[in-house]
């Protein structure tokens, strides 16, 4: 994958706003993150640069934890809108350490309130080392984990 993929779903101003809001409190990531999700971070409010965030969540019937570090938080009021720039930092399966290919992976989750707006994902990322043999498989992978987030965060209004 060379730069950022891209994908938007288009919502009407006052449920982006609703979804901005969401994506901006740590507390309310669990209501609408899919598979039971349960998020821990360094303090209960709202993402900042720097913070380690572990998301725990059932997918496709095994426990599975995302550690994710934030990169960048941007908000705006001209037009409304809330970014939130994500850097894999790992991931488990039960205890065990999985999806060492993406580790590095960045995720932008960016939600505008205007009429022309709505939630969008953006991801990059590059295999490296031995992971470049299989990368055309592992970026459907990445495609659907970015799917993931931005269907979450689509609903969270």
């Amino acid at each position: 994958m060379d730069g950022w993929v891209h994908r938007q779903r288009p919502l009407a101003p006052e449920v982006s706003k609703r979804a901005a809001s969401a994506l901006m409190q740590l507390e309310a990531w669990p209501s609408w993150m899919a598979g039971g999700a349960v998020v821990f971070a360094e303090t209960v409010g709202r993402p900042e640069a720097g913070m380690d965030i572990d998301v725990h969540r059932i997918i496709l019937g095994a426990p599975v934890v995302e550690r994710w570090h934030v990169d960048e938080v941007r908000e705006g009021a001209s037009p409304p809108f809330a970014e939130l720039t994500l850097r894999l930092v790992g991931q488990s399966r039960g205890s065990v350490p999985v999806g060492r290919a993406f580790d590095g992976l960045l995720l932008r989750l960016t939600v505008l309130a205007e009429a022309e707006g709505g939630v969008e994902a953006a991801v990059l990322w590059k295999p490296r080392g031995v992971h470049r043999l299989l990368g055309r498989r592992l970026r459907s992978d990445v495609l659907r984990l970015m799917e993931r987030w931005l269907d979450d965060l689509s609903s969270a209004a």
